[in-house]
């Protein structure tokens, strides 16, 4: 396994890995609290209901999976930087942090 040397700068990667995590977590929002909200509401309502939910939560939950991945690209630059080093092990020290 080889490292990947093609990747942007850390500034840049941050950035990057934080918009990535926001758009998934905002893709997965909807879906979920879309069903959820579909199943919550009155027969008649469920797609207000769905839409409602979706706009109350959906970017709730994209703003959590955000810092989550902007985190983890932060403590990974940073591991990437005190050690000098680029492995797994990187990966491994940031998800440690990242997870608290």
């Amino acid at each position: 396994m080889s490292a990947d040397h093609t990747r942007d700068p850390c500034p840049i990667v941050i950035l990057n890995d934080f918009g990535g995590a926001f758009a998934m977590g905002v893709i997965g929002g909807c879906v979920w609290h879309g069903i959820k909200g579909f199943r919550n509401s009155p027969y008649g309502e469920r797609r207000i209901g769905a839409i409602s939910a979706i706009k109350a939560r959906a970017p709730v939950v994209g703003g959590n999976f955000g810092v989550w991945g902007g985190l983890f690209s932060l403590f990974d630059c940073s591991v990437k930087a005190v050690r000098k080093r680029e492995d797994p092990l990187n990966a491994i020290i940031a998800g440690f942090f990242t997870g608290g």
